[in-house]
């Protein structure tokens, strides 16, 4: 992984309030998110977590886990080419902020069974 996007990596957790890592091994890339659950009250101290896994031959495939430690289930997605886990991390920053805001607003569910 590129020092630029590690430094990316960075700006993103101070500027979000969200912790991420990314992993990049042989065969496969995954970045994992801890996101803060914010509602009309005020945020949440909760988190949850997404994880998407690819890598390289994968076609642009990815896994997505939402909740990975509450719930098994997964979807997969079709990112388009990536040829580098940069491509990757990229790709992916943009979609935790996307599923933060669908979480946010109430749109999808977005604590798994930790909130209750």
């Amino acid at each position: 992984m590129r020092e630029e996007t590690q430094e990316l990596i960075k700006k993103f957790e101070q500027d979000h309030e969200i912790y991420v890592s990314a992993t990049e091994a042989l065969t496969y890339w995954v970045v994992y998110a801890r996101v803060q659950q914010v509602h009309e009250e005020g945020p949440h101290h909760l988190h949850h977590g997404i994880k998407y896994v690819s890598g390289p031959g994968q076609d642009g495939n990815v896994l997505v886990l939402r909740d990975p430690f509450v719930s098994d289930a997964y979807s997969v997605e079709s990112w388009g080419p990536m040829e580098t886990i940069d491509d990757f991390v990229n790709i992916a920053l943009d979609r935790i902020l996307a599923d933060k805001d669908a979480a946010d607003q109430g749109q999808e569910e977005g604590c798994g069974t930790s909130c209750g």
